[in-house]
């Protein structure tokens, strides 16, 4: 039998071991309004992990992105997305010069984009000033 204790702020049963409630955050143990804070949290975007979260203020999720170069990268559509036009267009012909084989390069950077951070992804593909980036 899992021993269990009550938050004081939200009422939240959490377990016995637990030192603040998951869900409020409050210090459990202690009573309301008795100073106790909880431990600081980072919920920045950029710095969690999630790959269909957005990247900061442009609203650009890394998840969509690898999943349109994964799938739609020969032509470019992943660029479209990004705001970066000219790296689109750039993919389209180049799509079109090597019959296709380009697709490759873009199922890789799918790839790659699932496994970088956020942050990275931001850095690498949203707010860089290259016109197109590849890896």
């Amino acid at each position: 039998m899992r021993l269990m204790k009550q938050c004081p702020v939200c009422h939240n049963y959490c377990d016995d071991f637990a030192r603040f409630c998951p869900n409020c955050g409050a210090q459990l143990g202690a009573e309301p309004g008795s100073g106790a804070t909880p431990p600081p949290v980072d919920d920045s975007p950029a710095d969690r992990n999630n790959p269909f979260d957005s990247c900061g203020p442009e609203g650009k999720s890394r998840g969509v992105a690898a999943l349109l170069a994964i799938f739609l990268g020969y032509l470019g559509v992943q660029y479209f997305y990004l705001g970066k036009t000219q790296a689109g267009i750039i993919t389209i012909v180049l799509s079109l010069v090597t019959c296709g084989v380009w697709e490759l390069i873009t199922l890789i950077q799918g790839i790659l984009m699932l496994c970088m951070t956020n942050a990275e992804f931001r850095r690498k593909y949203v707010t860089t000033t290259s016109t197109f980036p590849l890896f």
